[in-house]
């Protein structure tokens, strides 16, 4: 599959492509079934809220065979290739959930930043790929962005003072991210650009790239709002070999181009 003309300037002029209905409802429920197995796994991949409940779930490629296969989906590798520029391989998997009533906010932030500072990365040509489990609406913390912001380029932010002596590598994932959101800054950025909430069904998604600013809210619900979220990363821009690179599970280190294939390649294993 390839992005119209149209949508690639869409892309490009906003910072992410929304699509709804990108995924069926049969891929969405298969790939659900999946998903209880994953978050009960006893795992340092398996990050938690501070009142307990799951946040996050990092490279479930790892031990689930049809996470493995989701990545490999041509309707997914050939459009980031597309917008890339390139070959790509992935550089970050992981099942953001936010737990009804329980699930707490993502601060503003630009993916760049992190894998910039943190692995080294050279320059913002990644974007990841949000798939939607189950409906975002207005009261279970959709995906909220700030179109165009990513032409600001990279912005550069100060670690929060409670990680200066304590560089633990969840507060990347943590409700208090490690590099924390300038307030005159942000004042200054909304009031040039509009917010944008990523509404809609199951089985929509998003292309975002790595720099567009975004965050979302608590979920204040009494249902799940679960996206799962693969980076690819232009074969072109893998980081340099770190001297203390971070864990596998958080940016991988294997840079082997990935293989496209079929949408009915998901359900290989079933009879």
């Amino acid at each position: 599959m390839q992005f119209t003309k149209e949508q690639v300037n869409s892309y490009n002029e906003n910072g992410f492509l929304f699509l709804e209905n990108y995924f069926s409802k049969t891929e969405i429920d298969y790939i659900i079934t999946q998903i209880p197995s994953l978050l009960s796994e006893d795992t340092p991949r398996r990050i938690l809220e501070n009142n307990g409940a799951v946040r996050s779930i990092l490279a479930p490629n790892t031990t689930n065979k049809v996470f493995q296969r989701l990545l490999q989906l041509s309707k997914l590798v050939k459009p980031s290739m597309q917008l890339l520029g390139s070959e790509v391989y992935v550089y970050q998997y992981k099942i953001n959930v936010k737990a009804a009533l329980e699930g707490d906010k993502w601060d503003w932030h630009q993916d760049f930043l992190y894998w910039h500072k943190e692995d080294g990365m050279p320059r913002s040509q990644a974007l990841s790929v949000a798939i939607f489990l189950q409906e975002a609406n207005d009261f279970n913390g959709p995906l909220l962005f700030i179109p165009g912001s990513h032409k600001e380029g990279m912005v550069d932010l100060n670690v929060r003072k409670k990680y200066l002596n304590n560089p633990l590598w969840t507060a990347t994932f943590s409700a208090d991210l490690k590099y924390e959101v300038d307030k005159s800054f942000f004042e200054r950025l909304l009031n040039k650009y509009e917010i944008f909430a990523a509404k809609g069904a199951a089985g929509s998604v998003l292309f975002f790239d790595s720099n567009v600013f975004h965050g979302s809210t608590n979920n204040m619900s009494a249902k799940d709002r679960t996206n799962i979220l693969i980076t690819y990363n232009s074969l072109e821009n893998a980081p340099p070999t770190a001297k203390n690179p971070r864990l596998e599970f958080i940016a991988s280190l294997n840079c082997n181009s990935v293989i496209s294939m079929p949408d009915n390649f998901l359900f290989e294993d079933v009879v």
